[in-house]
């Protein structure tokens, strides 16, 4: 009995030793690196401006309008009929809500292509991971160090290239 109970002992502790001696294998990525330098980001950022063209075009002429119908108040405010000046102020306020609207409009769209930037990066780390066999792979953001050996920033970048 108390050899198979030495034997079981011996059996777990090289288990164990084992385990404390498996190298694992660390990765550290700078996305915040890779979503500014990928070439998709500016193609997305041309796409977008493009999508809202017409709204910009439109905006600029009403800012014109709004701050001519201000200047006007600013100038004759005391002596413009209450109607003008509540027709100057509907200008005005006009404006900012088509401009607050323009604002959180254009804001969802680039979170939205964000989000597919990110994922496609992400996309990028998971097949890295996988065919280099990374154990932990790291947001280099989150690091106080890590030597370039472990950074493969540059390989998620070539990757999100392709």
């Amino acid at each position: 009995m108390k050899k198979i109970i030495s034997v079981f002992g011996i059996i777990i502790a090289l288990f164990f030793t084992s385990m404390v001696n498996a190298e694992v294998k660390i990765a550290a990525v700078d996305v915040m690196s890779v979503f500014q330098r990928m070439p998709q980001r500016e193609i997305v950022g041309k796409a977008l401006e493009k999508e809202f063209s017409a709204q910009i075009k439109s905006l600029q002429a009403e800012e014109k309008q709004a701050s001519e119908a201000n200047a006007r108040l600013k100038k004759d405010g005391l002596t413009l009929s209450s109607s003008e000046k509540a027709k100057l102020d509907k200008i005005i306020t006009d404006f900012e809500d088509n401009l607050n609207d323009y604002r959180i409009k254009f804001e969802k769209r680039e979170s939205e292509e964000k989000g597919k930037l990110l994922t496609k990066i992400q996309g990028a780390v998971k097949d890295i991971v996988a065919s280099e066999k990374y154990d932990i792979v790291l947001k280099a953001e989150a690091l106080l160090f890590a030597s370039d050996a472990v950074d493969i920033t540059d390989k998620v970048l070539e990757k999100v290239k392709e």
